[in-house]
C-alpha cells in the first residue's frame, strides 16, 4: 500500500510538472497591440491606437487622437493606418512605414462679422475632413508584449475650407501586444 501511494504521488507530481511551464511566453508572436501615445499627451494630444498584425511584415490600425486645447485649430482625428515592416528578423517590430488615411476634425473661433448696426460678433466654425499621410518610425518589442515605438509623419487635408492644411502624425507610444 505504501508502494501505491508512493508511485501515485510520484506520477501526480510527474502529471502537474509537465502541465505547468517555468518558460516565459513569448508574446512577440501574438495579433494584437493596444498603445498610448505618451509623446503626445505632453502636448495635450491624447492618442489611443489599436494595431491588428496580419503577417511578418504587415500591419493594420486605428488611431483616435483629441487634443484638449481650444486655441488651436487641430481638434482631433480618426486615423486608419497601414504600416509595412520590412525587417525579417522580428515578426513586425523594427523599422516601419506608415501610410494613413484621416477624418480630420478642427475648428475656428476667429470669425467675425460685422452686423448692420456696425456692431462685430462672433462666430466658430467646426470643420470635419478628410486626407492622406505617411508616417515611418521604429517599434521595440520585448518578448513579453511591453513595446515601445517611435514615428513621425504628416497628412494633407483635401477640404479647401478648413483652416489647417496638415495634421500631425507623430507619437512616442506605449503599449502590449497580446
Amino acid at each position: 500500500m505504501k508502494h501505491l501511494l508512493f508511485a501515485i504521488f510520484i506520477l501526480t507530481t510527474s502529471f502537474l510538472q509537465a502541465q505547468r511551464s517555468d518558460e516565459p511566453v513569448d508574446r512577440r508572436e501574438n495579433d494584437n497591440e493596444v498603445k498610448f501615445n505618451a509623446g503626445g499627451a505632453v502636448f495635450e494630444l491624447f492618442e489611443l491606437s489599436y494595431e491588428r498584425i496580419l503577417n511578418e511584415d504587415m500591419g493594420v490600425g486605428c488611431s483616435l487622437s483629441y487634443f484638449s486645447e481650444e486655441t488651436v485649430y487641430y481638434q482631433g482625428a480618426v486615423l486608419p493606418f497601414f504600416r509595412f515592416y520590412p525587417s525579417e528578423k522580428r515578426r513586425a517590430a523594427g523599422l516601419f512605414f506608415e501610410a494613413n488615411s484621416g477624418i480630420v476634425f478642427s475648428q475656428n473661433d476667429e470669425i467675425f462679422f460685422i452686423d448692420e448696426g456696425g456692431a462685430q460678433t462672433e462666430e466658430g466654425e467646426n470643420f470635419v475632413s478628410f486626407g492622406f499621410g505617411v508616417a515611418i518610425g521604429g517599434k521595440f518589442i520585448s518578448k513579453t508584449g511591453l513595446f515601445g515605438e517611435i514615428y513621425a509623419g504628416l497628412g494633407r487635408e483635401f477640404v479647401d475650407d478648413s483652416f489647417i492644411e496638415a495634421y500631425p502624425r507623430v507619437g512616442l507610444n506605449f503599449g502590449y501586444r497580446f
